[in-house]
């Protein structure tokens, strides 16, 4: 097989991206409360009452959203397109006690969502220069575009002042970060978490998703699913990972998150030998516990 000198020089800048030596660094306890929060708000998502309009406040029957219950957070738009490509569901909230807006997206639960995430094909993108996208998630993603805007735009008119945060679990979290990409194009200014985020597009896209910053890549021991679709498909992962590295079901310290920085950084998640399903669950809380 020969290559090309454009495809030589984008396998040495994936095997150089992969292999630099990754910054570590541990997280403080205003961090910790963060990264909680939203893994209660990406919980949540999974909470069928939160997606089909039967709640008028943000509940968790699974018990696994007890701060966001506190804060008092209430419903302004809820979606589940099930009749869609991707069924992509979850909901906008206004939490008052935080003077924020909040998009949560729900995590794989479907059919329709497994096409969507088996649909591994990069596609050209207008998010950035170079960039390409995973063509599942990003039509996926196109399926509520729009409406989720004008609700945005609806709730911040009603909200002047709140900030835009964005998150999700899973295919969620994959969601939230090309949300999160689109509409900072737009002039907004969102704030991202994800956990357990599958890789989203291509190492420009990476590339570009760090230089735009204030975006949360949480991940867990050796979950299986952020080191998928893998590098060798072309996909890439973004800088900096927040690194949780303590077991399933035990209460998670500061001592427990690592900051792993540098882009296909193998000094997390993905430098780990080993692969578990049963990590992708557990994100501070029981993630997925409504599903």
């Amino acid at each position: 097989m020969k290559f090309t000198a454009a495809e030589i020089l984008t396998l040495l800048s994936l095997a150089a991206t992969a292999t630099a030596a990754p910054q570590k660094r541990s997280i403080s306890s205003t961090v910790l409360t963060q990264l909680s929060r939203y893994a209660q708000w990406s919980a949540a998502a999974y909470c069928s009452g939160n997606t089909d309009g039967a709640d008028k406040v943000v509940t968790c029957s699974a018990g696994n959203c007890p701060d966001v219950q506190a804060s008092g957070a209430t419903m302004l738009y809820e979606f589940d397109n099930t009749n869609s490509y991707g069924d992509a569901a979850g909901f906008l909230a206004v939490d008052s006690t935080q003077k924020q807006i909040v998009l949560s997206f729900r995590g794989s639960r479907t059919t329709s969502n497994w096409i969507a995430n088996l649909d591994t094909t990069l596609i050209s993108s207008s998010l950035c220069s170079g960039c390409q996208v995973h063509q599942g998630f990003w039509l996926n993603y196109q399926t509520v575009a729009a409406t989720l805007k004008s609700q945005i735009d609806a709730a911040k008119s009603a909200y002047p002042g709140y900030a835009l945060m964005i998150t999700g679990h899973s295919l969620g979290g994959a969601l939230a970060m090309l949300c999160g990409m689109d509409l900072h194009n737009q002039g907004y200014a969102p704030t991202i978490y994800t956990y357990g985020q599958p890789r989203v597009g291509n190492l420009a896209m990476a590339e570009y998703i760090t230089s735009v910053g204030n975006q949360w890549r949480v991940t867990h021991t050796d979950d299986t699913v952020p080191k998928l679709p893998p590098r060798v498909y072309g996909f890439s992962h973004a800088s900096p990972e927040y690194w949780i590295t303590s077991g399933d079901s035990v209460t998670v310290t500061t001592n427990d998150v690592t900051v792993v920085t540098g882009v296909n950084s193998l000094g997390g998640n993905d430098g780990t030998l080993t692969s578990s399903v049963a990590a992708h669950n557990w994100y501070i809380v029981n993630i997925d516990g409504c599903s």
